[in-house]
């Protein structure tokens, strides 16, 4: 690529502005797909669904001794929403929203701090570029799924912009309303921000003195302030523990990767750009060190209850996104320079660190340091020779990534629908990144005739397969949300304070379709930091359905043959231990009333719910409603 002018005046204009801004669209439908309500998305459709109808949940695990709910607006304002719409049109809808507001309210905070081109270049790199953080498998800013996250996520950035223009009272409204949302974002977001505000006037340590509250509301023992000072007891440590990203020692080495990769950006933006960016980049390095190292010695050292509920490594959220904004800023300044062997040197540092290797970027991280060193002028040549072989070694790792993407979507017999070819092409970070910047200074360069072009034939075409595919749900998927709320659907009458199992470890059906509290499931037990009895009863309740869940998991083993498929039976050791009522002999969980298993267990079912395949007819699963008391005495019978 040639040497970037600086002049910006061909980026002026309402025409520019529309194609900046389809291009932006554009990017979120690809590359930020709609899942259906799954992951977190599923905890906040039970909170919705407790204000909407009162008390039909109030036996359900993940309200069990109170949670995360009590912390935050979003479940009353969601339980307001679904008078109005239906759970997954408004899901749907409202993740859709929360990406928009997010890249606006992006664009708006680098728009404070980063001159003309540079801005779209980190603009595009955060909707492009991987988004994970902390525990890279759960969690990533602008989740495509319902949660408050990316609203409060949006929120903090219009705060980072009225920051840099010193508007320090809307700063501090706008906070506030992230807070209401998702304190624990918004708490993430103030550590860079008071950090950011001690760069400029240290008088701003003084707010370290409002600790001295916090700590005298601990010894008054006012929660949540008093797990300031009180460690978790054995029991709930060792339940916490099943939560991974809670301790930072726990995490693995993906996640380590990325922690490690995000401080070798901002150290490298901090030394090197001397403006408002560079200053920001310092207090998210600075904010991320704090916020994992405190998170280290407080929870994983000293096991203490309220820090290990403030979660103060997901300070990674924010300093992740000024590192990836970083990343396509400093390569700006290559191209800028025409420094192209340098550009393709960071290039493969990130690739490399992003995906494909554990460690392997380190060594070429230090190489990209030491460059101005090691590769002088009158090396030039070598230089170049460099520069060549990095951008070979990035052309194989795409090939080799086509390649790998091919297979598996010829197992998926070519079907897009099951097996997104496309997005996972451009989930490539330097392709998915390279070819929108690649389309912007296109634009950025060419007349005004080409350019109607482009956006008549080439982005407009592609905004609307984009918008068409953005539904990324599977077919299974999108026949169980058309099931939504409908608790007669096995043909029998489920009363509205009954306890319900579904068998597949997953509380979906128990909460859209029944609209009934679930019994237990692996991700109820998501606010077991919040409150000691949840972590308590969600243990109780996983000893008695252990049994059950196994037999479940053995008869739904994906190479099983049709005929032991079909003969397949929870043990009745199993049905007899889930559902024993033990309460009047010291045991004080109460026993699911219903069975939903995705098997006939041999015995009359009170209802059978057949979920067929959209394009074949036949049927994917049959879904069997038992009463818990009636099958055990018919088991019992029968032995």
């Amino acid at each position: 690529m040639e040497m970037i002018p600086a002049s910006t005046h061909s980026l002026k204009g309402p025409y520019t502005m529309f194609a900046g801004a389809g291009l932006g669209l554009l990017l979120i439908l690809c590359l930020h797909r709609y899942p259906g309500i799954n992951h977190d998305a599923i905890l906040y459709l039970a909170q919705g669904l407790k204000h909407r109808w009162p008390g039909v949940l109030d036996h359900d695990l993940l309200f069990w001794g109170g949670g995360q709910e009590h912390y935050t607006l979003f479940p009353w304002v969601l339980g307001q929403a679904l008078r109005i719409a239906p759970a997954p049109g408004l899901f749907m809808g409202a993740a859709l929203l929360g990406l928009l507001i997010f890249a606006i309210a992006s664009w708006h905070a680098l728009k404070s701090i980063l001159p003309p081109i540079q801005r779209y270049w980190a603009w595009v790199g955060i909707l492009c570029l991987p988004a994970q953080y902390g525990v890279v498998s759960i969690f990533s800013y602008a989740e495509s799924f319902l949660t408050p996250r990316p609203f409060a996520e949006a929120l903090c950035l219009f705060g980072i912009a009225a920051l840099a223009r010193r508007r320090l009272h809307l700063a501090a409204a706008v906070f506030a309303l992230a807070a209401l949302l998702h304190p624990l974002q918004s708490l993430a977001a103030l550590i860079v921000v008071w950090l950011w505000l001690v760069i400029g006037d240290r008088r701003w340590l003084n707010a370290l003195w409002l600790i001295l509250p916090a700590f005298a509301l601990a010894l008054a023992d006012v929660r949540p302030f008093d797990g300031l000072l009180h460690p978790a007891d054995s029991l709930w440590l060792e339940s916490m523990q099943s939560s991974r990203q809670l301790f930072v020692s726990h995490w693995q080495t993906n996640d380590y990767k990325f922690l490690l990769l995000d401080c070798f950006l901002l150290a490298l933006a901090w030394r090197r750009r001397r403006d408002a960016f560079g200053k920001w980049c310092c207090a998210a390095l600075l904010g991320l060190l704090l916020g994992v190292g405190a998170s280290l010695l407080l929870v994983d050292v000293l096991h203490l209850v309220l820090p290990a509920g403030l979660q103060l490594w997901r300070v990674q959220w924010l300093a992740h996104w000024f590192a990836v904004a970083a990343f396509a800023v400093m390569m700006f300044d290559h191209f800028r320079v025409r420094a192209i062997p340098q550009a393709m040197l960071l290039a493969l540092v990130v690739q490399l660190g992003w995906g494909e290797s554990d460690w392997g970027w380190g060594v070429l991280a230090v190489l990209y340091m030491a460059w101005p060193w090691l590769i002088a002028e009158q090396r030039a040549r070598l230089g170049t020779l460099l520069g060549w072989l990095f951008g070979l070694m990035l052309l194989l790792l795409l090939v080799s990534h086509v390649s790998n993407e091919l297979k598996w979507f010829s197992r998926s017999h070519f079907r897009w629908d099951m097996y997104p070819f496309d997005h996972r092409l451009l989930a490539f970070p330097m392709l998915g990144w390279g070819l929108p910047v690649l389309l912007f200074e296109l634009w950025r360069r060419w007349q005004c005739r080409r350019k109607v072009l482009l956006a008549a034939f080439l982005l407009a075409p592609l905004l609307i397969m984009a918008a068409m595919r953005w539904d990324a749900r599977l077919p299974f998927h999108r026949l169980f949300e058309g099931a939504a709320g409908n608790p007669h659907i096995f043909g029998v009458d489920v009363p509205s304070d009954a306890l319900v199992y579904w068998g597949d470890d997953s509380p979906l059906g128990s909460w859209l379709v029944l609209q009934r509290s679930n019994y237990f499931s692996a991700s109820q037990i998501a606010g077991q930091v919040f409150s000691r009895e949840i972590a308590l009863e969600g243990r109780r309740r996983l000893q008695r359905m252990a049994p059950l869940m196994k037999d479940i998991q053995q008869c739904l083993v994906g190479d099983m043959d049709t005929e032991s498929r079909r003969d397949c039976r929870a043990a009745a050791e199993s049905i007899h231990l889930a559902c024993a009522d033990a309460r009047g002999r010291g045991d004080h969980t109460r026993p699911p009333d219903y069975f939903v298993l995705p098997f006939d267990q041999g015995v009359r079912a009170l209802g059978v719910w057949t979920v067929r395949d959209p394009y074949t007819q036949s049927a994917v699963v049959d879904y069997r409603l038992y009463s818990c008391r009636e099958l055990r005495s018919a088991m019992e019978t029968k032995q």
